[in-house]
């Protein structure tokens, strides 16, 4: 977007967007950016929070009041813990699954798709509840075991068949793994009654004690050594945050 960007001011049309990753933000240098503190998929904060959100895309939007660029503003606030609270509480968040094995126990890919498989299964469950409660979803392109299987081939060295939109096999990496990471937060966050995890505690939990995150890793380091420059860019940019 922020390359586009460029294109769009050049015939007059003048923009603004929110950066997720303020590295990539600091290279392209588009005209007027916000780069705000939270997690990758996450640009506005958290779901159902509409009060922050509007926060949040009204500072981007007052950067239009900057005539010369480029304008790279940081939004300091950190996203709040739910809809109810804007600090989080000392409960301690919990995953409503106790599941089946860590991931750092498994050894060969096999077993690591194995075990990435199983924790879906296991949360099903909680994310077909929170669906039902709230009537949505912020999963877009591919349900769980979908992503799962194109990842899970692409680790496999077998050709994904990607049937359902005429877009790359990069693009689909891309789509597979956030909807996967969105999976997660809405199948961990659907217990009635119990707290949310915050954006942090969230990604933590995520990349170090799910097979998922292990995957996501593993895709992530093959996409890196692939000569098919998209596949290598995805790798090295858009699957696991650099910090």
């Amino acid at each position: 977007m922020g390359a586009l960007a460029h294109y769009l001011e050049e015939l007059g049309i003048p923009t603004t967007q929110i950066s997720l990753i303020r590295e990539h933000t600091e290279k392209i240098l588009p005209p007027r950016a916000l780069w705000v503190p939270f997690a990758l998929g996450r640009p506005l904060g958290v779901p159902n929070d509409q009060g922050f959100q509007k926060r949040v895309v009204h500072s981007a939007l007052e950067l239009f009041e900057r005539q010369t660029g480029p304008v790279l503003e940081s939004y300091e606030q950190e996203a709040p813990v739910s809809a109810d609270t804007e600090s989080q509480d000392s409960d301690a968040w919990s995953c409503p699954v106790n599941l089946s094995q860590p991931a750092k126990e498994q050894t060969s890919l096999e077993e690591k798709i194995s075990a990435f498989r199983r924790e879906i299964t296991e949360l099903m469950p909680w994310y077909d509840l929170g669906r039902k409660s709230t009537g949505r979803t912020a999963v877009a392109a591919f349900d769980p075991d979908r992503a799962a299987e194109i990842l899970c081939a692409f680790l496999e060295d077998r050709t994904p068949e990607i049937r359902e939109y005429d877009i790359s096999l990069a693009a689909a990496i891309r789509i597979s793994a956030q909807d996967l990471r969105t999976f997660y937060y809405e199948a961990v966050s659907s217990q009635p009654g119990a707290k949310a995890p915050a954006s942090k505690e969230f990604a933590d939990w995520f990349w170090t004690r799910t097979a998922a995150g292990d995957i996501i890793k593993q895709v992530k380091e093959k996409c890196s050594g692939e000569s098919d420059r998209d596949l290598k860019l995805t790798g090295k940019m858009f699957l696991v945050p650099m910090v």
